[in-house]
């Protein structure tokens, strides 16, 4: 009996072996509508007791910064906020495999990762850098700009803006100044009816010259509208009644956006009440809300001059949003499961704070504007 007990003691005192999630994963997945694998890094690391790192899609040749990252028992959870998504998993007991699936709003991707070994690694690419923008002296200009009356049809709620070409698809001139000179609505005075009521479909293309910076396109942009609209303005100062985006109580240390040091702006609405951002400063936030969301402007009061990563998920009211039609306010999920308010998601998801207050700020005033030149 004595043996036995001490053998049973021995046992329990073994230490157990600490589990490690450091180091290169690797996998293949089928993304949505494709009928080809694609391959997936998932690289680790630890700084101090927090681990960090940074995802790699092989093919399209995307990285993205990770979010939180962690490790309870041998479940593991990364979250992916630059594309809105998120990696969950069992660690098996070797350490050497996590079996799980890569989750995007209702999709749901099988994906077993692999520890990678010195021998079995895929070649990682390098780091990408921040656009360079175009060179000193370049005329900040659209090389070929097609504007033309836009056909019936619903209305246009979004611009696509590469580092080649501008899009928008059945918008008025009102749209255009608000978006190109980050404005909300109630900030442009001065304005013919003609501006809020007639509708265009616009192209621009830029020669292949370099790379411009976001600064660079917009500067693009507003030169486009006063050139082809013959609009000449000037702004005035007045207090109004805003949002302000700031720091939430926890400071600087409870952010709970990711860096993203790598990529211009990116915006990407997944619905009312869904929306990802990528490489967005406070700035392209406050002007995000403003543009599509809030009833009145919003400016960034954050002291933040970084880039950031994250999705914001909410569920909106009567006031927001106020261009959505009756089918899509019918899409926004109702009873407890139901996201929180716009402000306390923005307390609860990024760590930031959104408040009512007023403040001076720049009213653009329209001195003179025509309709759009011939092509």
């Amino acid at each position: 009996m004595k043996l036995l007990f001490l053998w049973v003691f021995a046992v329990l005192s073994t230490p157990l072996l600490a589990q490690s999630i450091e180091g290169a994963w690797q996998g293949t997945l089928i993304p949505p509508n494709q009928n080809r694998e694609a391959r997936v890094v998932i690289k680790i690391s630890k700084s101090g007791s927090v681990y960090e790192g940074r995802l790699y899609y092989l093919e399209p040749g995307q990285q993205l910064n990770l979010g939180a990252v962690t490790l309870q028992g041998n479940a593991v959870k990364v979250a992916i906020p630059g594309i809105a998504a998120s990696y969950e998993g069992k660690l098996d007991g070797e350490g050497n495999s996590i079996s799980g699936a890569m989750i995007q709003g209702t999709n749901r991707l099988p994906l077993t990762l692999i520890r990678a070994t010195p021998e079995t690694a895929w070649e990682l690419p390098p780091p990408v850098a921040a656009p360079r923008g175009l060179p000193e002296g370049a005329k900040l200009e659209y090389e070929v700009a097609v504007i033309k009356p836009a056909p019936d049809g619903p209305r246009g709620h979004g611009f696509n803006v590469t580092n080649t070409e501008f899009r928008a698809r059945n918008t008025s001139l009102a749209d255009l100044i608000t978006f190109a000179f980050r404005l909300h609505r109630k900030q442009v005075a001065g304005l013919p009816d003609w501006a809020e009521s007639e509708r265009y479909d616009i192209q621009a293309k830029l020669s292949a010259q370099g790379e411009p910076t976001d600064v660079q396109l917009v500067t693009m942009l507003r030169n486009l509208i006063q050139s082809r609209f013959q609009l000449s303005f000037h702004t005035e100062k007045r207090e109004v009644s805003v949002y302000a985006v700031g720091v939430g109580k926890d400071g600087v240390a409870g952010i709970k956006m990711v860096e993203n040091d790598s990529s211009g702006f990116n915006v990407n609405a997944q619905g009312l009440g869904r929306v990802r951002f990528r490489g967005a400063t406070m700035a392209d936030f406050a002007n995000t809300l403003q543009l599509r969301v809030l009833d009145r402007p919003v400016i960034d009061q954050s002291g933040l001059t970084g880039r950031f990563d994250f999705t914001l998920t909410w569920t909106p009211d009567e006031f927001q949003f106020p261009e959505a039609t009756p089918a899509q306010r019918s899409t926004i999920a109702t009873g407890p499961d139901a996201p929180p308010d716009l402000f306390t998601a923005v307390r609860e998801q990024l760590g930031m704070k959104l408040e009512g207050t007023k403040a001076p700020s720049d009213v653009f005033v329209v001195d003179r504007v025509s309709r759009p030149s011939e092509n």
